[in-house]
């Protein structure tokens, strides 16, 4: 028999310690996170068990983005502190570890920034200067200066806006009409105390650029923006007040349990600049969580009754867009259109009998404008496109040569993406009338160094309701135009995630907004029932 020292059994001790921790351990829990609501930049502290005592090939996951290395400041087995990165919206968190992924937490950024005003926290930031001093849409440009704060956090980059304001505006009003550089990630690449790298966002215009922080706004600096492609009109604003409401009832439940919502929010486009939430029937649970309005109702018994009722106020313009074709040349590989430019649950564009219609449609075309004109004409031609047809599947579109307006927008859509052309579904409503409002959908495609380009396949064809005023010039107007009848609740797809992985999700397709999740139900909840009412047009107001 070996006998051992004492040493060697402690190191052996040691050894077989160690193959354990790094083997095995249980699956990852997180308990706790802090803060619960937090800017891009600030420490989160995440609490929990099993994390492992070193961080190895350990990772954090925030909203689906994983910090870089040096982002992590501490971690132990019950205790991860990270650097929230820079991914810009909500997300959960998870933590992964040895090919296991801890239960998720939900967590909120407050990157949605209202106007500052002058605030006496400290010195306004300066812009010193501007590199290029001129740059298109979706440039990349350098400002330099100081006071910018050390990460991007709730502050933001404002461009001079390119609508047009009625003759009756005050001179000192148009000039305060800003577009804040949002909506796209990739936007922000750099932002420090003393440089901001961002790209032109769609809808600026020549003027003046600023910066906004808590401690309010910069100097205004002169900015142009180069039109070489074309120029792109935005005018003729009408206000819409709109409603809609949610009905849930429980068939059986007992306490404790939740029901989210996710309640579409009508978005901020170049188009569709200004909103206000007139009112709402409880609080939120989040507010601006992807494009939507989190609520969430707790504890619910049998056969209780809850509505969920939200109004807001919209401005909406009318987009014009003139295109010299022969320069919208080049790619438009920008960081900003990833999401516009691959294939997606709703947007099969890798579909082959897809790609090859994209195909005959654009024959050899190389140019992408005209590439785009090629399948909004051979859509027209090869398929009949009907107001009040149920859509169907892609497939069954395809077969039939039938298309309603949302298998009409899809498959553009779809067809602008195999083409090699970046494009996005545009859902929301036409506002004719005060009361119901129908769903439509629609798609914008991308120009390099001109931005958004929007097509109405279904009012192009002729396709509307006989409420709908069409306008004599159909065709020719909806392949470039768009008018202020359009209300925007979803500028592309809402991807979201589930609260709890073990709760039961509804999605609701085909509708308003295009998001892949409306309602989650967790805990004590055996069955219920929820009834989503229509958009309600409550005015309509012209300037």
């Amino acid at each position: 028999m070996i006998k051992l020292s004492c040493m060697a059994q402690m190191a052996l001790l040691f050894v077989f310690t160690s193959l354990i921790t790094a083997c095995g351990g249980g699956k990852p829990e997180i308990l706790m996170i802090d803060p619960k609501f937090a800017v891009v930049g600030q420490d989160l502290t995440i609490m929990g068990e099993d994390f492992g005592d070193e961080q190895g090939e350990s990772f954090v996951t925030i909203g689906g983005v994983s910090p870089t290395l040096s982002s992590y400041i501490e971690w132990s087995n019950t205790k991860i502190v990270v650097r929230i990165p820079d991914f810009g919206e909500s997300g959960l968190i998870y933590v992964h570890r040895h090919n296991q992924k801890s239960n998720p937490v939900l967590f909120s950024t407050l990157g949605s920034m209202p106007e500052f005003p002058k605030s006496q926290l400290g010195y306004a930031p300066v812009i010193k200067q501007i590199r290029p001093a001129s740059a298109a849409i979706g440039r990349l440009i350098v400002i330099q200066g100081n006071g910018f704060g050390g990460a991007r956090n709730e502050n933001a980059v404002f461009f001079s806006w390119a609508a047009e304001q009625q003759p009756s505006v005050p001179a000192e009003v148009s000039q305060a009409q800003l577009i804040e550089a949002r909506g796209y990630a990739g936007v922000y690449e750099v932002w420090n105390e003393n440089e901001i790298h961002v790209r032109v966002c769609d809808g600026a215009a020549g003027g003046i650029v600023e910066v906004a922080t808590p401690r309010g706004r910069s100097n205004a600096a002169a900015f142009k923006v180069d039109t070489r492609p074309g120029v792109k009109t935005i005018r003729d604003k009408r206000t819409y007040a709109v409603s809609y409401s949610v009905d849930v009832q429980t068939k059986n439940a007992e306490p404790p349990n939740s029901i989210y919502l996710w309640c579409p929010v009508p978005a901020s486009t170049a188009s569709q600049l200004n909103k206000e939430t007139l009112a709402g029937s409880s609080k939120p649970f989040i507010n601006d969580y992807h494009g939507t309005t989190l609520f969430r109702l707790t504890d619910l018994k049998t056969d209780d009754e809850r509505r969920i009722s939200v109004s807001y106020l919209v401005d909406v313009y009318s987009v014009e867009t003139r295109i010299q074709s022969e320069l919208a040349g080049g790619e438009a590989n920008l960081p900003m259109l990833k999401g516009w430019t691959q294939a997606s649950a709703i947007v099969p564009s890798d579909d082959a009998e897809i790609k090859v219609l994209a195909a005959k449609f654009t024959g050899n075309e190389q140019n992408p404008y005209l590439k785009a004109y090629s399948i909004y004409k051979g859509l027209l031609e090869e398929f009949t496109v009907l107001a009040g047809k149920t859509d169907v599947s892609i497939r069954q579109a395809l077969l039939e040569k039938e298309l309603g307006p949302y298998t009409a927008a899809i498959l553009y859509c779809a067809l602008c993406r195999a083409a090699g052309i970046p494009a996005i579904p545009v859902a929301g409503i036409l506002c004719v009338k005060t009361g119901s409002a129908p769903p439509h959908y629609w798609v914008e495609f991308w120009i390099d160094g001109f931005g958004a380009v929007p097509v109405d396949i279904a009012l192009g064809a002729g396709a509307a309701d006989d409420s709908f005023k069409l306008r004599d010039d159909h065709e020719t107007y909806y392949f470039g135009n768009i008018d202020n009848q359009h209300l925007i609740f979803s500028y592309g797809e809402t991807l979201l995630s589930q609260i709890d992985t073990r709760g039961r999700t509804a999605s609701r397709e085909i509708n308003y907004a295009l998001q892949n999740i409306w309602e989650e139900a967790s805990g004590g909840i055996e069955a219920y029932s929820s009834y989503w009412s229509d958009i309600n047009i409550t005015g309509i107001y012209s300037n």
